[in-house]
């Protein structure tokens, strides 16, 4: 079920101008197979999955979005990615120091393989994403890049639940009247937080017992291990504290 810090958050988002940011990211993308460097974004978007997915339950099902964010953490593990956001069909990551020396073909090409390769052996049927990268100025571009794309994918499902109710129209209203439709016919109650705001991948700490090669002894000691959380503030709040 929903929470309330779900709803607070997407009552903020939804209040984002989609169409500036759309603006405003589009001439960032990478279109050239030169050599890039951080930080960046990396957007993977499934492709045709609403056919190759129609099988499986509308508009978000957990399912798939535990296929995308097992994907997200091979991804966050080749890439060492400051954090993956995951919602809906996408897996956007966040890259400051850049491997593979930049190399835009090389970037893109191991990204949809990997995503493609975890996302089908999960499912177990064949399943593909596109790559493309979004250069980035600094890391308060990459807060924002992640609110734009929690708009984009939160709109999305929202206007999806919203034409369940009122069938195909010509016009879809804003998303404010949507979401009030939506909760007004009680549907949203039904939902859960990452369908509305997806899932957030970062690294985080927890102590673990080695061996001391020297001496052979147990102790402890710190080592770095995937979190996931379900709120897009958990991305945007692990980007502002290690940069802060």
């Amino acid at each position: 079920m929903v929470s309330k810090k779900a709803l607070i958050i997407l009552n903020k988002l939804i209040k984002v101008n989609p169409a500036r940011l759309y603006q405003f990211f589009k001439v960032r993308e990478v279109v050239n197979d030169g050599v890039v460097f951080g930080p960046i974004a990396i957007r993977l978007d499934g492709v045709n999955f609403s056919k190759a997915l129609e099988n499986f339950r509308k508009p978000r099902d957990l399912r798939v979005h535990k296929a995308l964010l097992e994907a997200g953490r091979a991804l966050a593990e080749r890439f060492n990615a400051l954090i993956i956001y995951v919602a809906s069909d996408e897996i956007n990551l966040i890259l400051k120091d850049v491997p593979y020396g930049g190399r835009v073909f090389k970037l893109t090409s191991v990204s949809a393989s990997i995503a493609s390769a975890h996302t089908s052996l999960s499912l177990g049927i064949p399943l593909y994403f596109d790559s493309r990268i979004i250069k980035l100025n600094n890391i308060g571009e990459a807060v924002t890049y992640i609110i734009y794309r929690g708009r984009i994918c939160s709109n999305n499902y929202i206007s999806q639940l919203y034409h369940k109710i009122v069938g195909d129209q010509e016009v879809t209203p804003p998303a404010e009247d949507m979401l009030n439709t939506v909760i007004n016919a009680g549907i949203l109650s039904k939902s859960y937080d990452w369908e509305l705001l997806g899932s957030c991948i970062h690294w985080g700490l927890r102590l673990k017992y080695g061996i001391n090669p020297i001496t052979n002894r147990k102790k402890l000691v710190l080592r770095r291990k995937l979190i996931v959380k379900n709120t897009i503030v958990d991305c945007i709040s692990n980007l502002v504290n290690t940069y802060s």
